[in-house]
């Protein structure tokens, strides 16, 4: 049953603690540095450790993000037991908070830590299809961008074509056939559009390469 207060206050809190900006908070604490000027200008791991060159920092970023993911999912297994709608939505929530804080004037990361950690408290088996794509983009482009389009691309419509083994796997009933799909897609939509520029570079890169030739 569709519990409108449930997924209201699961989208709030969700949103709120994944707004938390770990990368931008670790940095400025332990190299003074602004995370918004550095680098990529992203809020998350990999750019916490281009900058810093520091494994220490983006190790801790890393787990910081995964556990951020995961807890608003958690939360909603406690007070909302076997409430798919509302861990749904916290999944969902607690990324667009995450790529969106607005503790950093609407800055943030690319979603991916923070997904994974909620992915796992919701359907550990997308965790590793999604998992399985990054490895497959990545070792045919050598481009962690390119693995990370891949799969947030990809893992979706494999949900969608192989509902029953997903259904099966999830972690809260599932209570209409489209609604484990839809969950992943709206995931998936939110990651893709931190990933739009990286998309631009690697298209820019490709042709170059191939004018190269």
């Amino acid at each position: 049953m569709l519990q409108i207060g449930h997924i209201a206050i699961a989208a709030l809190i969700s949103f709120l603690i994944g707004s938390f900006p770990t990368a931008y908070v670790v940095v400025r604490k332990k190299r003074g540095q602004d995370l918004r000027t550095e680098g990529s200008g992203n809020i998350g791991t990999l750019n916490a450790y281009e900058v810093t060159r520091s494994r220490y920092i983006g190790l801790v970023v890393l787990l910081v993000d995964v556990l951020k993911g995961a807890i608003p999912v958690l939360l909603v297994s406690q007070f909302f037991p076997g409430d798919f709608y509302s861990a749904g939505t916290a999944l969902c929530a607690v990324v667009l908070g995450h790529n969106y804080s607005p503790w950093i004037g609407w800055k943030g990361g690319r979603g991916l830590a923070s997904a994974a950690g909620a992915a796992l408290a919701f359907n550990p088996l997308f965790v590793a299809l999604w998992g399985l794509f990054w490895l497959a983009g990545f070792w045919k482009s050598r481009d962690v961008h390119f693995g990370n389009i891949a799969a947030t691309v990809l893992s979706p419509f494999v949900v969608l074509l192989a509902r029953q083994i997903f259904t099966w796997s999830s972690l809260f009933p599932v209570p209409q056939p489209w609604a484990l799909p839809l969950v992943f897609f709206v995931l998936g939509g939110i990651v893709f559009l931190k990933h739009i520029d990286p998309l631009k570079t690697l298209i820019v890169t490709n042709r170059q390469h191939t004018n190269d030739r």
